[in-house]
């Protein structure tokens, strides 16, 4: 057989042509290759359905990880192309379907391909005749009902097999060389640190994938795993394979709850893969609590579906305030409230929308519910989303505000009507919801919509976990303020009947350990009613695995490489670290690969895993929340880099812990604490200075003080052969103006250099530099002007006007101590007069030192050349 330049058929088509020494296995082989076919095209279409409200590719690959036969795939695949998921089918894949479903005659690869397989068939059993037109469809439930009276549940004889395998490759390969699935562009994706993806094309044309190896893949964010390109980049996630293509594996049963088995037909191998995905019920899901209703009903002074406000909602005054001026206002077309999972975004809104119908800002307020998990005190449970895209909600809209959807799609459809509605509503000023809108299909597309077409009056509300848009006005939501967490802490434990069992004390623990999340305070609160004793949060929240995966799993999903690593490294160690020192730790083992740890920090802060607090000094401060710390802990265990993960604690560890009352002393010594760290480890030789080399100096460009502590550390560490770089940090130190006392100290230290160096210049004018600053004392001065006399060699070499420059400085600063001066040091000011041009004075000053001391040689000798 030949091959396709399709990585999953080549390797099966290598194996028949390897294994095929009989007509036998042969044919043994060629239903290998089939249930392969079957199971990849299935797997592509499967891939390829659109996101929806009834979630069609869910419920396929529900079933398909739990199928224990061909003849499942088979049947799914036919569900696909002509039962209701046909209709969420990507638009790219029309073609492809028509490839399937048309009915064709003889002389068609489609009817040939069926008809030899039928032929086979018949030798095996009883079988349907072709029939003078056939749709390609049929082929995979034939194929299904060949395997399974052959090697899955019958036996074949070597004679038959003889008989029946022409046709039954010749079958096979019409499937191989004209299936159009395969020939679509497949590839691995793997992303780096960097952001950027490893490609590895599997089949098609790669150039689909091209832009992932740029620059404009930093704003991507895909999982690692095969990807087939249709309209977008689709992840296959019924097919596994790795980096290297070392095999292929597709689900084959066994389905035990927390695992089901992965099976390579190429290679026979087999893998566990995680069921975790696919617990979830796949049909007949309850509505959210939180949906909106069916109809527009009067509420004060507006219609409406508003849900109502959850029972036991704790009132956030300040939150709600800032929530209703900002919705109100005659501004900001679209308002996001962000912030993470179950911290009451939704209850929030409710809350402020029920008041804002008492007013007449707004004529309707429609509400549109993507949410696709109700968290509960019971637990996360699975519910049906009302809407996923543009289409869901334009016919929910139509539906709620009465436009008949037929009359409508004759003149204009459902999505261009609501589009005129955003613009210029006919009910007048109204506010659009959309609650919970990371879970609709493609947030940015929607979002785009909404923008292009909305307009003041009308506004566009906008709850979610993640912001990956601009151009709206964000409200933060972070947890409630202690009040508001005591108020809500009081009134569960008097409907739970605990209250005696919660302290002041550790009411202020769950507080404190919670961050006031309300929902966690409410599992911590529902665990004690159910135990009927009190224990620590955290101990709590470590067994709450659903829990912990409801409020992360699809933020942390999400994140870009080098963002899931930041997050789990501080996960690693729950304290307030420096952002700055924590960017410097992310390079230290990344600062080749083009990475940025600032981009990935901002990345954590949209999403609402990590907070950002400012010290006294005005440094970022990021710290986790406890429940965000726990999840991370749990991917961490299991997260191929853990062992450098953790080697980044440690680092960050080597400055110390910090809370909260410790931001007031701000990052100095924070940074102090780090520097002397890495000192110590240089000087035990656990770690080269060559390495943290970059690390150090990525934090001094930042924190200008650093570049002292660096200077000492590269004088310590290289000594005399480091000198040039050690002058170099402080120069990079005094560019940047610091203090006169911090500028004092580094120009002293560069005089000391230049010293060493023998480089008088730049000693004195680091010696000039530093008097500005405070006057220097005598004998340094004395010091210089002797040091500058002497180096003949470069005097001879420069004029009379560059002398002067160089030598009237010094020779000022000695004229000052005059009076005290002693005919030794009047004599270096007599030289430095001579030097610079000025004889009359050098004389006078010579003469003076005579009178000071007439048997000083230095005067008497310059006093006889003058003279």
């Amino acid at each position: 057989m030949k091959y396709m330049a399709f990585a999953p058929i080549d390797r099966v088509v290598s194996r028949i042509n390897t294994n095929s020494d009989s007509d036998f296995s042969l044919f043994m082989e060629l239903l290998y290759a089939g249930e392969l076919i079957v199971k990849l095209t299935t797997a592509a279409f499967v891939a390829c359905i659109e996101d929806d409200r009834e979630k069609h590719r869910y419920q396929l690959c529900h079933a398909l990880v739990r199928a224990d036969g061909i003849g499942e795939w088979a049947s799914k695949l036919e569900e696909i192309l002509v039962g209701p998921p046909a209709q969420h089918l990507a638009q790219e894949l029309v073609t492809d379907r028509r490839v399937f479903m048309e009915r064709l005659g003889a002389g068609t690869w489609q009817y040939e391909a069926l008809d030899r397989l039928n032929s086979v068939l018949a030798g095996v059993h009883a079988a349907q005749p072709t029939g003078d037109k056939i749709s390609l469809r049929t082929w995979f439930s034939r194929f299904a009902e060949l395997r399974n009276k052959t090697r899955g549940h019958g036996a074949i004889t070597p004679a038959t097999c003889a008989r029946l395998v022409p046709a039954l490759k010749s079958s096979i390969e019409l499937l191989i060389d004209n299936n159009p699935i395969f020939r679509r562009p497949w590839a691995y994706l793997h992303r780096n640190l960097s952001g950027k993806y490893n490609v590895v094309p599997i089949g098609g044309d790669a150039t689909a994938f091209r832009s992932l190896t740029t620059n404009a893949a930093l704003g991507t964010s895909l999982p690692d795993g095969v990807y087939i390109s249709a309209g977008k980049l689709r992840p296959v996630e019924l097919l596994h394979s790795d980096l290297s293509l070392s095999d292929f594996y597709l689900p084959n049963g066994a389905f035990k709850g927390k695992s089901y088995e992965l099976h390579s037909v190429i290679t026979d191998s087999r893998l566990s893969g995680n069921a975790q995905p696919y617990l979830a019920v796949a049909n007949n899901r309850p509505p959210s609590e939180t949906e909106g209703q069916r109809e527009l009903d009067v509420v004060g002074n507006v219609f409406t579906n508003l849900p109502t406000v959850p029972s036991g909602y704790v009132r956030r005054p300040r939150l709600e305030a800032e929530a209703s001026k900002i919705i109100s206002n005659d501004r900001h077309p679209i308002v996001t409230l962000v912030g993470r999972g179950g911290i009451g975004k939704t209850s929030l809104v409710l809350a402020v929308l029920h008041e804002i119908t008492s007013t007449t800002r707004y004529q309707a307020i429609v509400w549109f519910s993507a949410r696709d998990i109700d968290l509960t005190t019971e637990g996360p449970k699975v519910v049906q989303p009302r809407v996923m895209a543009e289409k869901d909600i334009a016919a929910e809209y139509l539906a709620l505000v009465g436009e008949d959807q037929s009359e409508t799609s004759k003149k204009t459809s459902a999505v261009s009507r609501m589009s005129e509605h955003m613009r210029s509503c006919p009910i007048g000023p109204t506010l659009f919801v959309f609650d919970n809108f990371e879970t609709v299909r493609n947030p940015v597309d929607l979002f785009q919509w909404i923008d292009t077409n909305i307009r003041l009056p009308n506004k566009v509300l906008i709850t979610s976990r993640f912001r990956e848009f601009k151009a709206d006005f964000p409200i933060e939501v972070l947890g409630m303020e202690p009040q508001e967490a005591e108020n809500l802490i009081d009134q569960l434990a008097i409907k739970l009947g605990i209250s005696h069992i919660i302290s002041s004390k550790q009411r202020d623990q769950i507080i404190e350990e919670s961050g006031g999340h309300p929902y966690i305070i409410k599992i911590v609160l529902g665990e004690i009613a159910n135990t009927h004793s009190f224990s620590k949060p955290s101990a709590m929240m470590v067994r709450k695995d659903e829990i912990l995966e409801a409020l992360f799993e699809r933020t942390y999903a999400n994140l870009s490489p080098l963002a899931a690593h930041t997050f789990l490294t501080l996960s690693a160690w729950r304290s307030l670290v420096p952002q700055l020192a924590l960017e410097a730790v992310l390079l230290r083992h990344h600062h080749r690969e083009g990475v940025d740890p600032e981009q990935a920090i901002e990345e954590l802060v949209r999403m609402s895993l990590v907070d950002r607090t400012r010290a006294a000094d005005n440094t970022s401060f990021l710290g986790i929340p406890l429940a965000a710390a726990l999840f991370g802990v749990k991917k961490l265990n299991v997260h191929p880099h853990r062992q450098l993960i953790e080697s980044d604690t440690r680092f960050l560890q080597d400055i110390g812990a910090t809370v909260t009352t410790g931001l007031k002393e701000g990052i100095a010594p924070r940074i102090e604490a780090l520097f002397k760290k890495v000192a110590k480890r240089i000087s035990d030789g656990s770690v080269s200075f060559e390495e943290m080399r970059p690390i150090l100096e990525y934090v001094a460009r930042s924190y200008h003080p650093a570049w002292l502590l660096l200077a000492q550390i590269n004088r310590e560490s290289e000594g005399e052969k480091g000198v040039e770089a050690t002058a170099n940090y402080l120069r990079r130190f005094l560019e940047k103006n610091p203090s006169a006392e911090d500028s004092q100290q580094a120009w002293q230290q560069l005089i000391a250099i230049y010293r060493a160096t023998g480089n008088v210049i730049g000693g004195c004018n680091a010696f000039l530099r530093a008097a500005e600053i405070k006057d220097p004392p005598l004998h340094q001065i004395a010091s210089m002007a002797h040091w500058l006399n002497s180096e003949r060699e470069i005097i001879d070499q420069m004029s009379v006007v560059e002398r002067g420059d160089l030598f009237k400085p010094i020779a000022k600063l000695l004229e000052s101590y005059l009076p005290v001066a002693s005919a030794t040091d009047l004599s270096r000011l007599a030289w430095l007069h001579l030097h610079a041009g000025d004889d009359g004075r050098a004389l006078e000053v010579a003469q003076l030192g005579l009178k000071r001391e007439p048997e000083n040689r230095f005067c008497q000798g310059l006093v006889d050349r003058l003279q």
